[in-house]
């Protein structure tokens, strides 16, 4: 009873190591999903950030382009034909971007507007921001964002100065950003919780997910603590991935500049949305686990003796209880394995074992193999070797350490002399004797060519004489 209560203590002590360390596993196993999961999602961040990029960067090519056809071709026309005012007035409603068409004054005063719009007479061209913006442009190129006072979005003006006429022309169109909008809109899904265009210079943030924040400006001093901090980054110059605080949680921030304009375009993921759930699982997950190991344990309690001897005794030859052939051949190769150049294999063969066997009978031919495998034990009996029969009266053994070709020849005079000793005086008539064959490992980087090796150098022994070793 005091056993059982022993055997029973045993396992509720190894249950409390075991439960433990399962424990800390699955947390560390849990940490290394959370990483994974923060890690997929900020590369995921990163990926639909530079789709919203490339979406827009399109969309300003698309503006330009189309603009400069038109460019192109009043130039070649000339601003003394009319079939240019002709031309400029079929670029209303063409483009959704700039639905109001061309327009463009010179230096002289002199103003025509595709959309039919006349200006009052305090209009003076020259001191229009598009005019002044388009005199440094061969080409079309955005200016600076601003809000337009009758629809409250945010538009901006392309110019350019035109290379015919006599004055100083400048063409110039109206940008809304209405698709800007749209695409802070679309991408704000999926844990982004914030996506918005902001200008380099004034920090006017032209498009927001938020449509409440279309037209206010990016700074330290902004209501929200996310956009303060982003402004940071801006002031920093910094672009690409950051991490940084928000009001309610840590927010993956990813910042791009887009191609052909003076906007960036700033991406926000909330990290506790991204982890949000997670912990829904994590409880039951680990309660499974707990109780999962447990279960295991008590199963593999019940069940390990039994499959030890099982594996035992399918590695052990049932005569002489040495590793039988397959036992031999897996230990050795798990022995090269770990040390590819070291030690020795010695294949055995007993002479004149068949006499034993005619003359005395079978029952001490076993007695006899039970005997000699008593020496091979006793003798190879450190912690690298490895004995084994392999059949009949073949026998081998491994030696699995570093040993010179002094020490080998030292070890089997030795062991010959042994053998001598334990079976001259109780079998005189039989004559038995050992013949030995070793490869060495030093010289084979495989199990199959250290057992051919060894099998030659026994075979030799044997052509030899016999009760002797050969070593190839």
């Amino acid at each position: 009873m005091k056993a059982k209560h022993r055997y029973i203590w045993a396992n509720i002590k190894l249950v409390c190591t075991i439960v433990p360390i399962v424990l800390v596993m699955i947390i560390f196993y849990f940490m290394l999903v959370r990483r994974e999961i923060l890690i997929l999602s900020k590369e995921k961040l990163t990926l639909k950030s530079q789709y919203y990029v490339e979406e827009i960067s399109s969309w300003a090519d698309s503006v330009l382009s189309e603009a400069t056809i038109y460019k192109d071709m009043i130039e070649k026309l000339g601003l003394e034909n009319e079939a240019t005012y002709k031309l400029m007035s079929t670029s209303t409603n063409v483009h959704e971007a700039y639905p109001y068409g061309l327009y463009m004054g010179d230096d002289l005063g002199n103003y025509f507007d595709s959309s039919g719009w006349v200006p009052g007479e305090d209009f003076v061209v020259t001191e229009r921001d598009w005019y002044q913006e388009g005199l440094s442009h061969d080409q079309f190129a955005f200016g600076a964002p601003y809000v337009d006072a009758m629809t409250g979005g945010t538009c901006v003006s392309i110019s350019s100065r035109l290379k015919t006429g006599r004055a100083v022309t400048v063409l110039s169109a109206d940008v809304y950003l209405d698709y800007a909008s749209r695409l802070a809109q679309e991408s704000a899904s999926d844990n982004i919780e914030h996506a918005f265009f902001v200008t380099k210079d004034s920090r006017l943030i032209i498009a927001d997910s938020d449509a409440s924040m279309i037209g206010t400006t990016l700074s330290a001093e902004h209501e929200s603590l996310l956009y303060q901090n982003v402004s940071r980054l801006l002031d920093e110059e910094k672009t690409g991935q950051s991490d940084i605080l928000g009001n309610e949680s840590v927010y993956f921030v990813d910042i791009n500049v887009i191609p052909n304009t003076d906007w960036y375009f700033i991406t926000c993921m909330n990290r506790n949305e991204v982890l949000k759930g997670l912990w829904r699982i994590e409880f039951p997950m680990l309660l499974t686990a707990v109780i999962a190991s447990v279960l295991l344990f008590f199963l593999t309690s019940l069940y390990s003796k039994e499959m030890s001897s099982i594996r035992t005794k399918a590695r052990m030859d049932p005569l002489t209880k040495l590793l039988n052939r397959e036992g031999f051949e897996e230990l050795v190769r798990v022995s090269l394995a770990e040390r590819p150049d070291q030690g020795l294999m010695m294949i055995m063969d007993m002479d004149n074992f068949k006499l034993i066997n005619d003359q005395l009978g079978h029952p001490v031919g076993d007695q006899v193999l039970r005997e000699f495998s008593a020496v091979l034990e006793n003798y190879y009996n450190r912690n690298r070797d490895i004995v084994g029969r392999l059949g009949g009266d073949e026998f081998a053994v491994f030696v699995g350490r570093d040993i010179s070709t002094k020490e080998t020849e030292g070890m089997l005079r030795k062991f010959l002399s042994i053998v001598h000793q334990n079976f001259d005086s109780k079998y005189p008539d039989q004559k038995l004797s050992v013949s030995i064959g070793v490869g060495l490992a030093a010289n084979n980087d495989t199990y199959e060519l250290l057992y051919q090796n060894a099998d030659k150098a026994l075979y030799e022994a044997k052509w030899n004489g016999k009760d002797r070793f050969q070593i190839k």
